[in-house]
């Protein structure tokens, strides 16, 4: 029998997840939802399928194995634990959650509920992950690496960071993630931000920053660095970058290309990447997972993706007061009960 899926947010990621469930053999995308009309529908001609505005109906008259949830971070918590709720497994997107309350509540809702579920990390499904860790073998890591350059954001509601939480908190949160299978997590950070080149004028009079750079030290006691701007241009031709430095190892991510650097020369595995995605099947793995009850198809569950939230919360925070911050302990600070948001 095909798996039943629903998709609940079919703006630009949602539907780009839509397109790829409708190549899936024995997958049925069984409906798609959206607040706004226009989106609505035109993701149901996409798929022949059934349109909802509002995914509460939506979960309650549809009997599905799974739904991929790709609204807005601010409104992630919602669907996603009204869906583990009724038993059904969930992808979704990254960021996990707009706030780490709200992401707390996925987490419970995914452990109490003991369903899968799934954040929207796809570099994590890159399958050359393994033969990267192979040739570090027992090296320790000595920095991590991350660039990230980009234009004024496309979209509407990331252009003002109150809604899109900035570029460290939308964008390069994949890399950050990334840096914490390899690193462990993040102990400490320290960040500072500006808008020096771009003008309030450029994000439509909207709050945001043009640049943004942050220090990490991780648990393993590695350190690292990222830095990231919105001052950039489309085409501008630089690859997001993640580099893992070993003992006389280079690892380079270029999205779902690797390369690696060693005294004895230089390996080059997979395909260079275009434009931000990785060509990385979390979607497929999804649904293996679902077919399968194999958790290990799921490679950023809550409990783990909540450490690269809090990171990048963190970093948002510590840009704005000048102080070293723990993730550990914001989400520690959210679980007594203190809201602690993207911005």
């Amino acid at each position: 029998m095909a798996l039943k899926i629903g998709v609940i947010g079919t703006g630009r990621r949602g539907t780009y997840h839509l397109n790829r469930l409708t190549q899936v053999e024995k997958v049925e995308v069984a409906a798609v939802c959206d607040i706004l009309p226009d989106a609505a529908y035109k993701a149901g001609q996409i798929a022949n399928t059934k349109v909802y505005l509002d995914y509460k109906e939506m979960l309650s008259k549809e009997k599905l194995d799974g739904v991929l949830v790709a609204t807005p971070a601010s409104v992630h918590v919602e669907p996603t634990v009204l869906a583990l709720q009724a038993g059904i497994a969930v992808m979704c997107e990254k960021p996990l959650a707009w706030t780490l309350n709200d992401a707390l509540r996925i987490v419970a809702a995914a452990e109490q509920t003991d369903t899968i579920c799934e954040t929207g990390y796809q570099w994590r499904h890159n399958p050359l992950l393994a033969a990267v860790k192979e040739r570090l073998g027992g090296s320790g890591i000595a920095l991590v690496r991350g660039l990230w350059y980009h234009t004024v954001p496309l979209v509407d509601s990331i252009r003002d960071v109150k809604t899109g939480g900035g570029q460290i908190f939308d964008q390069s949160t994949h890399i950050v993630d990334l840096a914490r299978l390899f690193a462990g997590d993040v102990e400490t950070l320290f960040a500072a931000y500006t808008l020096n080149a771009c003008t309030k004028a450029d994000f439509d009079n909207h709050d945001n920053w043009d640049g943004y750079a942050l220090t990490l030290h991780y648990s393993s006691g590695a350190v690292g660095s990222f830095a990231g701007t919105y001052a950039l241009f489309l085409g501008h031709g630089e690859p997001i970058v993640l580099d893992i430095i070993g003992r006389e190892i280079l690892v380079k991510f270029f999205g779902s290309q690797v390369v690696i650097v060693t005294p004895h020369g230089k390996d080059e595995l997979g395909q260079a990447m275009e434009g931000f995605t990785a060509q990385t099947d979390i979607i497929g793995n999804f649904l293996k997972a679902i077919e399968t009850g194999d958790r290990s198809y799921i490679k950023s569950p809550p409990a783990d993706s909540i450490k690269t939230l809090a990171a990048t919360i963190g970093a948002n925070i510590s840009a704005q007061s000048g102080r070293l911050i723990r993730p550990a302990d914001l989400i520690a600070r959210a679980q007594a009960g203190e809201v602690i948001a993207a911005v």
